[in-house]
């Protein structure tokens, strides 16, 4: 299973009233490349709105169901359709969760994240990830999808 990086930037706004269930208002993605030109790392950049302010983890949240609160799902494009695949002798798809780190607003909430992803153990050429976030009260927001990714 990879390992998972992430990297928080919050730009909070005034304060305006949202759904108390978070919603990903837009998203997009870069990679980052290695010397060699391979792309090791998906930085997953979104903003999204939250109600009462409580999409985040501490560092004391470490078990289940609050060890992740973004949740990334892989697909790799076999014989033309995106298919999930399985950890071997599982029944679990790979994925790629991570975290959002709280960042002490209980208030409604307006923010951009950007959330790394270590692609390096990925063999496949062309992928996707599908993503939501999770708030404390287990809110699941949207999902959106990076769509068609060719890697190098």
């Amino acid at each position: 299973m990879a390992v998972l990086f992430s990297t928080v930037y919050f730009a909070c706004n005034k304060l305006e009233e949202y759904d108390n269930r978070p919603i990903i208002l837009e998203g997009s993605y870069y990679l980052l490349q290695n010397e060699q030109g391979e792309d090791t790392t998906l930085v997953l950049k979104f903003t999204f709105t939250d109600g009462d302010g409580n999409v985040g983890l501490s560092t004391s949240d470490t078990s289940a169901p609050f060890d992740t609160n973004v949740k990334i799902d892989y697909f790799e494009k076999i014989d033309g359709i995106f298919t999930k695949i399985l950890i071997p002798g599982t029944t679990d798809t790979l994925n790629f969760n991570s975290r959002i780190k709280e960042f002490g607003s209980r208030t409604s909430t307006k923010a951009e994240v950007e959330v790394k992803v270590n692609i390096s153990v990925v063999l496949a050429d062309t992928v996707k990830f599908d993503y939501y976030i999770l708030d404390k009260d287990l809110n699941k927001s949207n999902t959106i999808s990076t769509g068609t990714i060719v890697l190098n």
